[in-house]
């Protein structure tokens, strides 16, 4: 559901995505093509980085499929990933012997602006970024 303050985007895509570890990339190869087509090559990498933490915690945090939405507004690019795990992901500071928890704070240190959303059967995590650099780089 849109709310007044949500820009309308220019367009959308999306895919639901199999509770599989290769759907990471997936959504990689997926996020890479999309933008690389409409040219938005300056923010590809961050954009893939950002989406393939995403989608790595809905697949440890769910048991079943996922949806992932990227959409082009007049202001940003945006990703959503749905899952049906329970509870906010928490942003916490790992120890150095920690092989995870990472994910929230690349999120949190790369994306313009990112978020959380409850929903009855699960939770949505987003992310924007705005294209800062030449949208019609290689």
């Amino acid at each position: 559901m849109r709310t007044p303050e949500t820009p309308q985007p220019l367009w959308t895509y999306g895919l639901t995505i199999p509770h599989d570890p290769r759907a990471v990339r997936v959504v990689r190869a997926t996020i890479r093509s999309i933008l690389a087509a409409t040219r938005l090559n300056c923010i590809v990498d961050s954009v893939e980085l950002l989406a393939s933490e995403i989608v790595t915690n809905a697949y440890r945090c769910s048991a079943q499929e996922t949806y992932v939405s990227m959409e082009r507004t007049p202001e940003d690019f945006r990703v959503t990933v749905w899952d049906h795990g329970s509870g906010a992901p928490a942003l916490h500071t790992p120890s150095n012997e920690d092989e995870r928890g990472r994910g929230l704070g690349i999120v949190e240190a790369c994306a313009d602006h990112w978020g959380v959303r409850d929903y009855p059967h699960g939770k949505a995590v987003w992310f924007s970024v705005v294209p800062k650099g030449n949208e019609d780089e290689a």
